[in-house]
């Protein structure tokens, strides 16, 4: 085996981490995880393939994937809905403990009935103590004491919140695979020229300086954002959104010390 071969696993189990630490923060489990990462293989199959002018039928996508052909039918055609759109067992935690409040009219309860909740969702698969613990760190329950806690009040802002940042956090990645997937497989006769993707960062300054230069990093950004945002104002025409194909540029900085 070559050593880029020996590479590979290691190199996609890397650029894999980052999407795992996003679905777990969301309390999306493996197995919700693995349904939709199944949708998203079937997504990719049936792209290839119409790139390639090939049928994106049952066959070429299960060739293309390794899936089996009635799952993959399943997620196409939505059979078992259950199947196709699991519910997320945190969020269904969350809204159960609304519910007991608005039902007691009192946003504090006891560690027995907050076990009895828990037990009444997970079904004793996992250890009512661990998914407390799980909700105390993520503030969505405040311990008052040692029997007693409260829902966070501002918890449903906090979703809300989450929420939207998840709706970016899933467009900026779309569009960015999508950049690196474009230049890294574009056909050679391809006349288009490849499209800017870059990344400048630095391991030789001082965690000290780290705040400022986020700061400065932030104000070139925001300039580079009004500048961007003109140029598209210049070329659009009076036409409803989502008329034409996307076209634009996304940004972000990054600092690994926190």
């Amino acid at each position: 085996m070559s050593t880029l071969q020996q590479k590979k696993p290691i190199q996609l189990q890397v650029a894999l981490v980052p999407v795992c630490k996003m679905v777990l923060r969301f309390g999306l489990h493996f197995n919700e995880f693995t349904r939709n990462m199944q949708k998203a293989y079937i997504k990719a199959a049936q792209d290839i393939l119409v790139d390639t002018d090939i049928e994106p039928n049952l066959q070429a996508i299960a060739i293309k994937t390794g899936m089996d052909r009635r799952t993959i039918s399943e997620h196409i055609n939505n059979i078992n809905k259950s199947y196709s759109n699991p519910l997320n067992k945190m969020d269904m935690l969350i809204a159960q403990l609304q519910r007991h409040c608005t039902k007691t009219k009192s946003n504090k309860f006891t560690n027995n009935q907050l076990k009895a909740i828990i037990d009444s969702i997970y079904g004793g698969h996992i250890r009512s103590g661990a998914i407390s613990k799980e909700l105390i760190s993520n503030n969505i329950i405040i311990q008052l004491e040692n029997t007693l806690f409260k829902l966070n009040l501002t918890v449903q802002q906090q979703l809300e919140e989450i929420s939207l940042m998840a709706n970016e956090v899933d467009y900026t990645a779309k569009r960015l695979f999508q950049t690196y997937y474009k230049n890294m497989f574009k056909s050679s006769n391809n006349k288009n020229k490849s499209l800017l993707q870059s990344s400048r960062y630095s391991t030789k300054i001082s965690p000290r300086h780290h705040d400022k230069v986020n700061k400065l990093i932030q104000n070139e950004l925001r300039d580079s954002e009004e500048r961007i945002q003109s140029i598209l104002k210049q070329f659009e025409s009076n036409l409803p959104e989502g008329t034409f194909p996307e076209i634009g540029a996304s940004q972000f900085q990054f600092d690994s010390k926190l």
